[in-house]
C-alpha cells in the first residue's frame, strides 16, 4: 500500500473490544484510540473513530451470550441509585422517551439511559472526519427526515421543540442532490464482472424507467445486447410481448404472491443482467433481491411494471400506492443531529449552545454524560441483561459493563432496544408476547463512509449519486451537501470528500428461504466478515467506478469507517412470506403491550423503519407509564 491511512490505527476496531481490554475501562481504551485518531490527548470522542463502527466489538458479546446461550451473571452489585425512569437503549426512541417523560414528570425527574455501544444515538450516529484542516461529516446510519408532512402531531412537535425548522434545512441542501430529488441525474454503474466492462451512464434514471425524458437514448447506452435494449424499451413503453399471459382473475393475489424477479424473467422475458437493473432501488428499500419481494411491493416503491401490468393491476393496488413524491430532508450527519440535540437538551453540560446551527460543529464532552449531580444520566458501554417488575411496584434493571454486573431501580422502565432481545431481558413476560417480540428480524445494513483526499475523480464522474445494481454496495453517493451554521461542504476539486456507501449483504434466495431467513443469514455474514474483506470490496468497487477518472485507491483513500448494523431497519411484513393479521393481532402489536411498569418503545414496535415511528413509539410508552393526561 502506498500510504498508511487512519483506519489502520484501529486494527479492525480491536482497540474498541472490551473483551480485549478487560483489564482497563472502555473509557480508557477509547481515549487512547481517539488520541491516536485526532491528536487530542485524553479525549473520549467516538464520532472520530474509524474501522468497524456501529455494532462494534464489545457492544454485542454480552447480549449474544444471553440470547444465544442463556448466559447471564449469577449475582449483581446493587448500586445506591434509584431513578424515576430507566431507559434501555439510547437511540432515537430511548432519547425521545426520556424527553417525553421529562415533559410530563418535570425537569427534576431522575432518568438513567443505558446503552451497550460506546456512543449514543443508536443507528442515528455521526461519522466525523478531519482532513486538510477541515471537518467533514457523514451519516453513520439513520439518514433523514422523510415525509415529515405525514408525521404525527407529537413527532412534529418534538422535532420543532428541538429547533429543527425543516423548511430551513431543506433550503440549506444543495439543489439537485440525487439522494433527495427523484428528478436529479444519477449515475448507473454497471460493473465488469456482470456486464463485461465498467461503465457509468448518467441520466434521470428514475424517470427513464417510466418512459420519461430521453429514455430510449439512455437504455440504448446500456452494456447489454441490442435485443435486450429493445426489450427494455418495450417494457418501459408497455408494448413488450409477454412470454406468459397475465392471469385474468385475482390480479391482486397474483401481484402479491409472485416475486418481481419471476415477473421480469418468466413473463416479461428479460435476461438476468437486464432484470438486475433495479436491484439498487429494491436493495436499499427492502435489503433483499427481486427474487424475495412481490411484484406489488416492487412497483409500489419505484420499480417499473405498471405499463405492462395494465390498468386493472393499478386499480388493485391504488389504495396502497405512494402517489406523491417523497420529501427527504438531510442534515450533514443524518439523524445524528437529532439525537445529539436530544442529548444536549437532556444533559445541557455536554455541549454549549442550543440551536441546530451551533449543533453541527459542536464537540460534545462525553465525560459529562454520566455525572451523579445531573438529573439525567447516559451510561455507555452498558449491556442490559435483565429487567424485573418488583412486588413494591418498582423495576430492577441489571446490566454488565467492564465485565462487572450492576443493578439499579426505577419507578418505570422503557425498553428502547431491539425487540428480539426483550424476551431474554424479561423472561417473565407472557409467552404470546415473547413470541410477538421475537417474530420480526431486523434487516442487516452496511453504511460505510470513505474519506478521499480530493474530489478530482468524483467530480469528473459528473454526478453525486450512483446506483450500482450488481456491486457489493448498491448505493454510492457524496455525503449530504448541506450548508448550515459554520459547516459548509466544499466542491473545490482539491478539497477532500466523503463517499457514502450503502448496502445489505443478503444473498439470493435458494427457493426455500423466507425474508427473515435471509436477514439472519446476512447478519451472520456481517459479524464474521473482517475489516480487510470490507476494505477490499470498497477499494475494488471504487476503482471500478472511478478508476477511469483518475482514482487510485492506494493514493486517494485516507480513512474508512464501516458502520455495521446487524440489526438495522425494523422488520416490515412481506407479502410473499407473512400472513395478513387482523388489526391488533400482528406480532408487533402483541409484543409491544405494557408489562407492569415496563413499556416498549422502538421502531420494531411500530412496524415502521422511520424516524417518526421511533418517536411515536416513545410517546406511546411514556403515556402507558404516566397516563395520557
Amino acid at each position: 500500500m502506498a500510504k498508511q491511512i487512519t483506519r489502520r490505527d484501529f486494527l479492525n476496531g480491536v482497540t474498541l473490544s472490551l473483551a480485549g481490554a478487560a483489564m482497563i475501562s472502555p473509557q480508557t481504551a477509547l481515549a487512547e484510540a481517539v488520541k491516536s485518531a485526532s491528536g487530542r490527548s485524553g479525549d473520549y470522542y467516538p464520532p472520530v473513530l474509524t474501522g468497524i463502527r456501529g455494532n462494534h466489538d464489545g457492544a454485542f458479546e454480552t447480549s449474544h451470550a444471553l440470547a444465544w446461550r442463556g448466559e447471564k451473571p449469577s449475582s449483581y452489585q446493587d448500586l445506591n441509585e434509584e431513578y424515576d425512569l430507566v431507559v434501555v437503549g439510547a437511540g432515537i426512541s430511548g432519547l425521545a422517551a426520556a424527553l417525553f417523560y421529562q415533559q410530563k414528570a418535570g425537569k427534576d425527574a431522575r432518568i438513567l439511559l443505558l446503552d451497550n455501544h460506546d456512543d449514543f444515538g443508536g443507528h442515528a450516529r455521526r461519522n466525523e472526519f478531519h482532513s486538510q484542516g477541515r471537518m467533514l461529516l457523514g451519516p453513520g446510519g439513520s439518514g433523514n427526515f422523510q415525509d415529515s408532512h405525514l408525521y404525527s402531531p407529537q413527532s412534529k412537535q418534538l422535532i420543532s421543540d428541538l429547533g429543527f425548522d425543516l423548511d430551513k434545512v431543506r433550503d440549506a441542501m444543495a439543489p439537485g442532490w440525487g439522494m433527495a430529488s427523484a428528478e436529479a441525474a444519477v449515475g448507473l454503474y454497471t460493473d465488469s464482472k456482470h456486464f463485461g466492462g465498467d461503465k457509468i451512464i448518467n441520466g434521470p434514471w428514475m424517470g427513464t424507467w417510466f418512459g420519461m425524458g430521453n429514455y430510449r437514448e439512455l437504455i440504448q447506452s446500456l452494456t447489454v445486447p441490442a435485443s435486450e435494449q429493445q426489450k427494455l424499451i418495450e417494457f418501459v413503453e408497455g408494448t413488450v410481448a409477454l412470454k406468459k399471459p397475465l392471469p385474468k382473475d385475482n390480479i391482486k393475489d397474483f401481484l402479491k404472491s409472485t416475486s418481481y424477479e419471476e415477473f421480469l424473467r418468466e413473463y416479461v422475458g428479460l435476461a438476468e443482467n437486464s432484470a438486475s437493473l433495479w436491484n439498487a432501488i429494491i436493495g436499499v428499500t427492502f435489503c433483499l433481491g427481486p427474487d424475495s419481494i412481490s411484484i406489488a411491493e416492487a412497483v409500489k416503491w419505484g420499480a417499473p411494471g405498471f405499463s405492462v401490468l395494465g390498468e386493472e393491476a393499478y386499480k388493485a393496488l391504488a389504495d396502497t400506492l405512494i402517489l406523491e413524491e417523497s420529501d427527504i430532508v438531510w442534515m450533514p450527519d443524518g439523524n445524528a443531529s437529532l439525537t445529539r440535540q436530544m442529548v444536549r437538551r437532556l444533559i445541557p453540560a455536554v455541549a454549549p449552545g442550543d440551536t441546530i446551527e451551533d449543533l453541527v460543529t459542536a464537540r460534545f464532552d462525553y465525560g459529562k454524560l454520566d455525572l451523579q449531580d445531573h438529573p439525567v444520566r447516559l451510561r455507555l458501554n452498558s449491556s442490559a441483561v435483565n429487567a424485573h417488575n418488583n412486588a413494591d411496584g418498582s423495576v430492577s434493571v441489571a446490566y454488565v459493563t467492564q465485565d462487572k454486573a450492576y443493578r439499579v431501580k426505577g419507578k418505570h422502565c422503557i425498553m428502547a432496544c431491539y425487540n428480539g432481545l426483550i424476551p431474554h431481558l424479561c423472561p417473565d413476560m407472557p409467552e404470546n408476547q415473547r413470541e410477538g417480540l421475537s417474530y420480526g428480524v431486523k434487516t442487516p445494513l452496511l453504511a460505510s463512509i470513505v474519506l478521499i483526499r480530493d474530489r478530482h475523480a468524483f467530480n469528473r464522474a459528473g454526478v453525486e449519486v450512483f446506483h450500482c445494481p450488481t456491486s457489493p454496495y448498491k448505493l454510492v453517493s457524496s455525503t449530504p451537501p448541506v450548508t448550515i451554521g459554520d459547516y459548509r461542504p466544499d466542491d473545490d476539486p482539491d478539497s477532500p470528500v466523503l463517499i457514502y456507501m450503502l448496502t445489505s449483504p443478503t444473498d439470493r434466495n435458494n427457493g426455500s428461504q423466507t425474508g427473515r431467513d435471509l436477514y439472519r443469514q446476512a447478519r451472520h455474514k456481517l459479524y464474521t466478515t473482517s475489516f480487510a474483506d470490507y476494505e477490499r470490496e470498497i477499494r475494488e468497487q471504487l476503482t471500478g467506478m472511478f478508476g477511469a477518472f483518475g482514482f487510485d485507491a492506494d493514493r486517494d483513500i485516507e480513512a474508512i469507517t464501516i458502520n455495521r448494523w446487524s440489526h438495522g431497519y425494523a422488520y416490515d411484513y412481506m407479502e410473499l412470506y407473512d400472513p395478513e393479521w387482523p388489526e391488533g393481532e400482528a406480532p408487533h402489536e402483541l409484543g409491544r403491550k405494557r408489562f407492569g411498569h415496563i413499556s416498549i418503545a422502538n421502531s420494531d414496535s411500530e412496524n415502521r423503519a422511520y424516524l417518526d415511528g421511533a418517536i411515536d413509539a416513545a410517546w406511546r410508552a411514556v403515556n402507558e407509564q404516566l397516563g395520557n393526561g
